[in-house]
């Protein structure tokens, strides 16, 4: 979900934009109409209601954070991004962006050789940092040059991921381990679009955001990151990109990509899975050169194995029912928690409700860490 932000405004009117009371207006209500931008809080009691009724008769009553034993808690909140991804990288190299962790006990100084090492091992900038810990786009920058990751360690309060940054088109893909069968099967794809807008020479950034139709529903969050460059005027046919971090509470764009589903792809999501053991439900976010490639299942490299907390992004296509965003989210969580009895029942450990909200404050507090 995108909330909006009013300091966004703030800023922008601070570096000299400004927006007329009926752009704010507009905004806010057209955000309204379309549940892709509703908070969770509003999109979510019918799904906790199902979690809670499915599980109150689920054996045992927390099976579902068993569904996914090699991350904690199953990824329902709290597990560390280096769970999956380091046996993905000693398993199956060849299916991942490389990745290495700047813990944050090391000294700046040590961190930040670390990572020049890195890089000179490498293609060269960018690069991706990213919290160890961390959930929807939270804290994930590109990073261009030494200055800028030096500052980003700086600033950061815990472990770091520092990972490749991979060209081309980025995909979620949710994969599932059928307990019947063990075969893996891919439930959702979305394909992750970053929102541009092309100069025209007459009007400044800020108008083009408000005048292009979807940059303007995520114009809060743009306002923020371009908040000293929204009188800028861009030439005529100049691309600005306005988002490059694939997360939709970031501004990224999410369409259905159903029609990518093929049996190379599910294969080559099959060598992931069985690279990364106890992993069995949850989006894997990749990118690869392009959509054919995605659909015969080559050139991918993970960058993340999210677990029972993700989404099946494909519900914010943008016109998606409210019905049918929830319809699959309840299939979601009910296959998450027949996972869960599956793996329990053959001795994989769960948490209890109260652990469970532990997890849930610590991960609160953060967040509110986090940039």
């Amino acid at each position: 979900m995108i909330s909006a932000d009013n300091g966004a405004e703030q800023q922008a009117a601070a570096a000299g934009f400004q927006t007329t009371l009926r752009d704010r207006l507009g905004i806010k209500l057209s955000r309204l109409a379309r549940w892709e931008f509703w908070p969770a809080w509003a999109f979510y009691p019918p799904i906790v209601v199902y979690i809670l009724a499915r599980s109150a008769r689920a054996t045992p009553f927390m099976a579902v954070t068993a569904a996914n034993p090699c991350l904690k808690a199953s990824g329902i909140i709290g597990e560390t991004k280096q769970d999956a991804l380091r046996p993905l990288q000693a398993n199956a190299p060849d299916y991942v962006a490389e990745f290495m962790m700047l813990p944050v006990v090391w000294p700046l100084a040590e961190r930040v050789e670390a990572l020049r090492r890195f890089v000179e091992t490498g293609p060269g900038y960018p690069i991706v940092l990213k919290p160890d810990i961390g959930q929807r786009g939270r804290g994930v920058a590109v990073i261009r040059n030494e200055e800028q990751a030096a500052d980003y360690l700086a600033a950061a309060f815990d472990d770091v991921v520092l990972q490749r940054h991979i060209s081309g088109a980025e995909f979620g893909v949710f994969v599932y381990r059928d307990p019947n069968t063990a075969r893996v099967e891919l439930l959702s794809i979305v394909n992750k679009c970053f929102p541009t807008v092309t100069g025209d020479g007459h009007r400044s950034l800020g108008e083009l955001i408000l005048d292009d139709p979807r940059a303007r529903l995520i114009a809060p969050g743009l306002f923020e990151r371009f908040a000293t460059r929204l009188d800028e005027i861009p030439a005529a046919d100049v691309v600005v990109p306005l988002v490059e971090i694939g997360a939709h509470c970031r501004g990224s764009l999410f369409l259905d990509g159903q029609q990518f589903k093929s049996e190379p792809l599910r294969l080559a999501m099959t060598a992931i899975v069985d690279a990364v053991p106890g992993y069995h439900f949850g989006r894997i976010d990749l990118r690869c050169p392009d959509d054919e490639a995605l659909r015969n299942g080559r050139g991918i490299k993970v960058m993340e194995l999210n677990g029972v907390t993700a989404e099946s992004a494909h519900i914010y296509h943008p016109g998606t029912p409210l019905l049918e965003g929830w319809k699959a989210m309840i299939a979601q969580w009910k296959l998450a928690i027949e996972i869960g009895e599956a793996n329990a029942a053959a001795g994989a450990p769960t948490i209890s409700f109260i652990e469970l909200l532990k997890l849930w404050r610590t991960d609160m507090k953060r967040g509110e860490r986090w940039f």
